[in-house]
């Protein structure tokens, strides 16, 4: 089974549409959480991810975005968000309220943020040996730093956790006695400093990564139609 791993999408349908067009074929969709936020067609996200049946956890976005009743409207990421809930279908808000924060698929692990908590940013050594030990999982996906990359521990008397940095795509393969907690980067807004739309391709032991550019101008466009802020294409030209 080859499954696509996604996440990160945050609305930015061009970034997809790039995705759909580069990868090689795949089996099963994997998506760690935030279709929504920052960029304005979450709706079209949302439909694509229920036409696919992909496999879905929560994100930080999406979960502000079913609680906007009880949050401050303050703040153009809670403004943002409240735009696209305005647009969004009973039909919308029943599937993204049906994520769960964690799944388990084929013995791996998908969580937006840590295994020890959805909302962690995981981008230190010393937070990473913490998620290893709040999980007995060999592989865990996460997202939410919008960084691909992966910790891995080699187990043994003393082990140790390092990091390897895959902004550039390339190709992790995982030895029996090392675990791993992979990051695929974000499709709608990276932050590694390489712009395009990252994801990875699972298939066993093997996870290849990727970086795919994609017309920014429209994004831009979007952006221009809906008022939405420029400095959200800014970020997009830079990766970060």
């Amino acid at each position: 089974m080859r499954y696509l791993v996604l996440s990160d999408i945050h609305g930015n349908w061009p970034a997809l549409e790039a995705v759909l067009r580069a990868a090689p074929s795949f089996d099963r969709v994997l998506f760690l959480g935030d279709a929504v936020g920052y960029y304005p067609d979450g709706d079209r996200v949302l439909d694509w991810l229920m036409e696919v049946g992909a496999q879905c956890v929560l994100g930080n976005h999406d979960a502000w975005l079913l609680a906007l009743d009880r949050l401050p409207q303050e703040g153009v990421v809670l403004e943002i968000l409240s735009w696209q809930r305005r647009r969004l279908s009973q039909r919308h808000l029943d599937f993204l309220s049906s994520w769960p924060w964690q799944k388990e698929v084929e013995g791996v692990l998908l969580v937006h943020g840590s295994p020890c908590d959805p909302m962690e940013y995981l981008d230190a050594l010393e937070l990473a040996r913490q998620a290893f030990a709040c999980t007995d999982h060999r592989l865990t996906f996460h997202g939410h730093t919008h960084l691909a990359g992966a910790f891995l521990e080699l187990s043994g008397p003393r082990p140790w956790v390092r990091y390897q940095r895959l902004a550039e795509g390339g190709e992790l393969i995982l030895p029996p006695a090392v675990r791993a907690l992979v990051n695929p980067g974000s499709v709608g807004q990276p932050r590694d400093h390489v712009p395009g739309a990252a994801f990875a391709l699972w298939e066993g032991d093997g996870i290849t990564f990727f970086r795919v550019g994609y017309n920014l101008d429209q994004v831009a466009q979007r952006l221009a139609e809906e008022g939405f802020p420029a400095w959200l294409y800014t970020r997009l030209t830079l990766g970060e």
